[in-house]
């Protein structure tokens, strides 16, 4: 076959922003980061989770109960099928909102440095980003149906 000169755009390539936007990536990565969340609940007195002193009190061991699992769990569940657990995003909104004001209430409160703060935050801060996006925009059946001008004849 000859080539006719002819030059054809290439079909548009979705961008990074596009691809975390996907219901089943965000699941994705909202289960990993809860996963990471206990993985560092247990390695305490790591790199991840360095305690300079015994936990101490009577809900302590709260501190290390692993709780990121429960989440981890629904994530992982709702990935079968998005549309149909489209309500697990308004948990992962909650989620991570409360996780950020975590952060900085134990900033606050002495307990953790800025540098313990930094990339949690950013972390969570960015999966906020991208679940607000996925629950607020129009969906295609939410969008109003394109309706042709009038034509002269009608």
């Amino acid at each position: 076959m000859a080539s006719t000169g002819e030059i054809r755009p290439s079909p548009p390539q979705a961008g990074i922003l596009e691809m975390l936007r996907r219901p089943r990536i965000m699941l994705i990565l909202l289960a990993t980061w809860d996963i990471i969340g206990a993985i560092t609940q247990l390695l305490s007195d790591t790199f991840l989770f360095n305690l300079h002193r015994e936990a101490d009190g009577m809900l302590a061991g709260r501190a290390f109960s692993t709780e990121f699992v429960i989440p981890a769990i629904i994530y992982l569940y709702a990935l079968r099928n998005p549309d149909r657990h489209r309500q697990v995003f308004w948990l992962a909104l909650i989620e991570q909102i409360v996780a950020m004001a975590s952060y900085f209430y134990h900033w606050g409160a002495g307990d953790i440095g800025f540098e313990s703060l930094i990339l949690p935050f950013a972390v969570s801060l960015g999966l906020t980003f991208l679940v607000f996006l996925h629950l607020f925009e129009p969906r295609p059946e939410a969008l109003p149906e394109a309706t042709l001008p009038p034509t002269l004849g009608e």
